[in-house]
């Protein structure tokens, strides 16, 4: 009788330890790394290079042959906001799309490019 409470308790640990694994997406994620390639456009934004997407980190951002550290400013659900005061730049990156918005002083664009994420 001892032995098959045990059993039971067992069973039930393994079905909550396999819905807690299955439901943590990067439990056993060591890093991502995000590029975002546009196609061509006015303002010659490249390439967009996140590391990592917590607010205060940076981004490598490329302009034509320049690379410019911007800082991200949010994370949310939907989207990953970069921004620099000095150079007057905002970039928007939807994170379930291909969509970026990017304001460089007066001046909106949407731009649609390629996102390439890599997990390991």
């Amino acid at each position: 009788m001892h032995k098959k409470i045990n059993n039971y308790i067992v069973g039930f640990l393994l079905v909550i330890l396999t819905i807690f694994l299955s439901s943590c997406k990067d439990v056993f994620l060591r890093f991502k790394y995000q590029t975002i390639e546009c196609q061509e456009n006015s303002f010659d934004l490249r390439k967009i290079s996140i590391k990592n997407d917590k607010v205060g980190s940076f981004a490598d951002v490329q302009f034509g042959n320049f690379y410019h550290k911007i800082e991200i400013l949010k994370n949310d659900v939907d989207w990953i906001f970069l921004g620099n005061k000095k150079l007057d730049l905002e970039v928007g990156i939807h994170k379930d799309s291909e969509k970026v918005e990017v304001r460089l002083k007066n001046i909106i664009k949407n731009l649609k490019c390629k996102k390439n994420i890599f997990r390991m």
